[in-house]
């Protein structure tokens, strides 16, 4: 047995496709399914799509407060979200204190970016943010596109009724497409930001 096989149990779908009376359509349908359904399942397979799962659902600025790191353990109320936050490029002349700093790296573009620097700092308390740096660089992967069943109509069989009428049935044959991995590339851009508040 290969590494990080789980043997699959007896599958109990493919009863269900000896059914003869489901249309041609559905069995074919349903040979697939149990094609897919009964074979053995690899663990490192099942993590990986577990992963790319976890990956690719909805990422928020507030998800970003993890990032967050304190310099402070004085406890400021969080500010509304419609007060503005300045976002400077470097430490304004004005007198101020850093309470915390938010460093992370993402391919959600700068909007994002911008989003997450606002969110953490109304949830701190602090009054702007300094951006100190910013990088960005390429990534490059691959990709895969995942395989498609289509079903494609075709002629049927011609069928001769009692008073003489013909009828003309439609078949529906599944057509498979494979999936295939290509290459492609995307921007992490990655920040370090300062939360201050300004002295009174």
């Amino acid at each position: 047995m290969p590494a990080f096989q789980i043997s699959a149990p007896p599958c109990r779908f493919r009863k269900c496709a000896r059914v003869g009376a489901l249309p041609p359509p559905v069995v074919a349908f349903w040979s697939f399914v149990t094609h897919i359904a009964c074979r053995p399942v690899h663990s490192f397979s099942l993590l990986s799509a577990f992963i790319a799962l976890f990956l690719s659902g909805c990422v928020t600025p507030s998800s970003t407060a993890i990032f967050y790191l304190p310099y402070t353990t004085e406890q400021r109320p969080p500010k509304p979200k419609d007060v503005p936050i300045p976002i400077f490029g470097k430490p304004p002349s004005q007198p101020h204190k850093t309470i915390g700093r938010l460093s992370f790296a993402t391919d959600r573009g700068w909007r994002f970016l911008r989003e997450s620097m606002l969110y953490n700092a109304r949830a701190n308390g602090a009054d702007a943010v300094v951006l100190k740096d910013a990088t960005s660089r390429e990534q490059v992967g691959l990709a895969r596109t995942p395989s498609t069943v289509n079903w494609v109509p075709v002629p049927g069989p011609v069928y001769q009724g009692r008073k003489g009428n013909t009828y003309y049935g439609t078949q529906w044959v599944p057509i498979f497409q494979p999936g295939f991995v290509y290459p492609t590339s995307w921007t992490i851009t990655a920040i370090d930001a300062e939360m201050i508040v300004f002295k009174r």
